[in-house]
Order: C-alpha cells, then structure tokens, then sequence
C-alpha cells in the first residue's frame, strides 16, 4: 500500500512572477577537456578535469551501484584515453587476465540512474540479488564481492580490480597489477560523503577526490559512450558522445516536434522521467561540415526543489570550443508540502508479483537506528522477521520470497512508532 502523503500544486508561469527565456551555456572546454557540473537555478557551473576520477560509488543507503569514468577530451576529432573497464570472467583474485582475451567482454555505465554502473551491469537481470560486482545478502543487506574486473588506465598500463565487499555502508576493495604485484586495498565510507550523489576514487592519487558541488547539481555535461547507431545498417556499436545527463532526483520530458517558443508544460507533464539520459546527446547531428541543432524539439526539468525549467538548445561548438549554448525558461513550480506526522514516503514493492525475490522500497524523512520488519502470511503468522538500520533518504530491503511458498503475503515495518503495511503476492 502505497501512503500519499505529498499535496501537489502546479503553479503556472506568467509574464508578472517569472523570468523570461535566459540564454545560457554549457561549457566543457576547448577539446572537451571537462565535465560540467550545472545549476539550472543560479547558472552557476563547476567544470571537473576528464581525469581527475576513476571510479564512482554510489552512497545513497540502499545502493551498491560503482561506475568507471566515461569521460574524455578530444584531440584532432578524436577521442583521447580513457578509462576502460573489462570483466575478466573470474572470481579469483589471484588468477591473472590476459587483456586481448577480454575485448569482447567491456562493459560500460547503462546511463540510466545513479544506482547502477558499469560494475553492475554484468549482474544476472533475473537475480535480485545479484548486483554484477557481487551479491547481496537478503536477511543483513551487506554485499560480499565475487568478480574480478580488468581496468585500463589512461596511460595505458592495467589493473586488476575487486570489489570484496559492502558492509554497514562501508566499500572494501583492491586492485593490483595483472601479475598481481603492488596489491592495494582501499574503503570507502558513504557517511564520509553524505550530501554527494557518488564518492570518487583516483587511481593516480590512491585516494577519494572532490568531484560534485556542494549545492548539488541539475544538469552534468560530459563526454560518455553509448550504443550509437551505425548510418545505414540496423548496428550499434559502443561510442563516445557530448551530452547532458540530469542530476540525482531530476526528471526531464521531451516535447518533439514542437514549438520550443510555445509549447506547453501541461502537454507533456506525464512524460516526465528519471532517466538520466532524456536529454542526451541527440539533440544535435553532425553534418560532415558542421554540426546543426534540431529546433524542434524542447525539455521539461524538474528539479529536486519542484521547479519546472524549460530548456531547448540553439548552438554547439563541438570540440573546437566544448560549448553548447541554450535558452532556459522557468515554467512553474510543483509545491510539496510534507505532512511532519508521517515519516515514511512512497512505501511500497517491487516486483509485485514477485518470485525469486521482492524489493521493499521506502523513502524515511529521517535516520533511525532500528525499524522492525515483519512478514505475515494470510493466517497471521510471522514468516519473517528483521532489524533494519535506517537512513534518511532512499532505502531498500530484499524480501526473500524464495523461501515462500506461493500465495499472499503483508509486510508490516514498524518506524518511528508508526507501522507501515503492503501487500505481497509470490508466484512460484
């Protein structure tokens, strides 16, 4: 059962309470030599070298996504190194890859959340638990790491790499040369980086950097490698693009065919998404002279505070200037007013129906050190029961439903002296 518990209002732009259309810039630098950290509010932008990060992990409670740095410049029209990731189709740390035996197996971010990177796409889709780099634990949430990955550094030399584990909010992993000399292990504490989307590791430093503004961001403009359609053929091969991914909590629409001018908000509200790649690349194409801007097309964003900004784009310099140059108009405002008496948002499963394994999903207005979960058969017996740590913010918890048997099932999560319930249907 899912509690509403947010009052929406939608509060319309006029010429009288809002701004006009702002012509603004994204700017990653001559050769795209940055990343560019963007507020849609202030315009203010922090530009990040390519190589100032390797790899990213996820700090929100419930997550174990990590991410390799897709980012790089370019030189003559080419790209330059970048950091390239390879599952060496081992769990054995001691065992040593050989690279041209593995160009067929690298694998890359999906691009999609800040949940779920690269070392997490080599998981099996049909396994819940099993979130590629390792495999979580369904009664104590902790992750225990399995896959070794090969890294190949800018400068071209390689890394063997494992993620050994996620405990109590805390990364333990090592990495070392494929021969297995110069071994390094390294943590990561998540509570060290509260208020970031990710915490950010160097291979060249050995130690986390700081990457994201303090204020958060709305729009990032990066180099990135996606599957890009080769002309002619119904082919897709992995390619590096210029474009906009939407910050963490961001939702983007795009309105095609459309007069960007005067399009309306109300048209295209329910296409918003939390894909964080609506926005894109494809915005723009590239003639064989010149690059030309497609004017039919605009976005919606939603920002984490509710504000809803219109943006179509007018200009790209491509890497001769790294500049993309676009108008931004703000349209509206969704209020959220929180009612203080419930502590828990958007309590709800997933998949429901489930069978190998279900996701209990919750959004907790504040951090409590123990939440009692319960699962309860239709005759009132428990069938389950745990402790669970909360933190403020996003928070998951596996169900085991593989040791159900089939039939209907309720959850009932005790926080903050109020009890939440769902239903829950296994299939076998």
């Amino acid at each position: 059962m899912k509690r509403q518990i947010l009052q929406l209002g939608l509060l319309l732009a006029t010429s009288q309470c809002l701004p006009a259309q702002e012509l603004q810039e994204l700017n990653a630098g001559a050769g795209y030599a940055f990343q560019s950290y963007y507020s849609l509010p202030t315009g203010d932008e922090t530009p990040v070298a390519n190589d100032a990060w390797d790899l990213a992990f996820s700090v929100a409670a419930a997550d174990a996504g990590i991410f390799i740095n897709e980012s790089s410049g370019s030189s003559m029209g080419q790209p330059l190194p970048y950091i390239e990731l390879y599952d060496a189709l081992s769990t054995d740390f001691d065992d040593q890859p050989e690279p041209s035996s593995l160009e067929d197996f690298q694998v890359f971010n999906a691009e999609k959340s800040w949940s779920k990177g690269a070392l997490n796409e080599v998981a099996d889709p049909s396994d819940p638990l099993d979130l590629g780099w390792g495999v979580r634990d369904a009664n104590s949430q902790n992750v225990e790491g399995e896959r070794v990955f090969v890294v190949k550094l800018r400068n071209g030399q390689y890394r063997k790499l494992q993620v050994q584990s996620l405990v109590d909010g805390v990364y333990t992993f090592r990495y070392a040369n494929l021969d297995g000399s110069n071994e390094t292990s390294k943590t990561i504490n998540k509570a060290d980086h509260a208020g970031s989307t990710l915490a950010y590791f160097s291979f060249a430093t050995g130690n986390t950097v700081n990457v994201e503004p303090t204020d958060g961001f709305d729009l990032l403009y990066c180099r990135y490698i996606t599957p890009f359609p080769v002309p002619g053929t119904s082919e897709v091969v992995p390619t590096g693009v210029m474009g906009v991914l939407s910050g963490p909590g961001v939702q983007v629409a795009q309105a095609n065919s459309v007069d960007p001018a005067n399009v309306s908000f109300d048209d295209w509200a329910d296409s918003l998404s939390a894909d964080i790649d609506v926005i894109g690349y494809d915005w723009k194409a590239f003639s064989g002279t010149s690059w030309l801007i497609y004017q039919n097309i605009a976005y919606f964003v939603q920002t984490t505070a509710g504000e809803i900004w219109k943006i179509n784009f007018t200009g790209f310099g491509g890497s001769q200037t790294g500049k993309a140059i676009f108008e931004k108009e703000k349209v509206g405002e969704v209020n959220a007013v929180l009612d203080p008496n419930v502590p828990l948002l958007d309590y709800g499963i997933y998949p429901n129906p489930a069978n190998a394994a279900a996701n209990l999903v919750f959004t907790a207005q504040k951090a409590v050190s123990q939440a009692t979960l319960n699962l309860i058969d239709v005759q009132g017996r428990t069938v389950f029961q745990a402790n669970l740590k909360v933190g403020q913010g996003l928070n998951g918890y596996v169900l085991p439903t593989q040791q159900l048997n089939e039939g209907v099932y309720f959850t009932s999560l005790k926080f903050d002296n109020q009890v939440f319930t769902a239903r829950l249907v296994v299939l076998k």
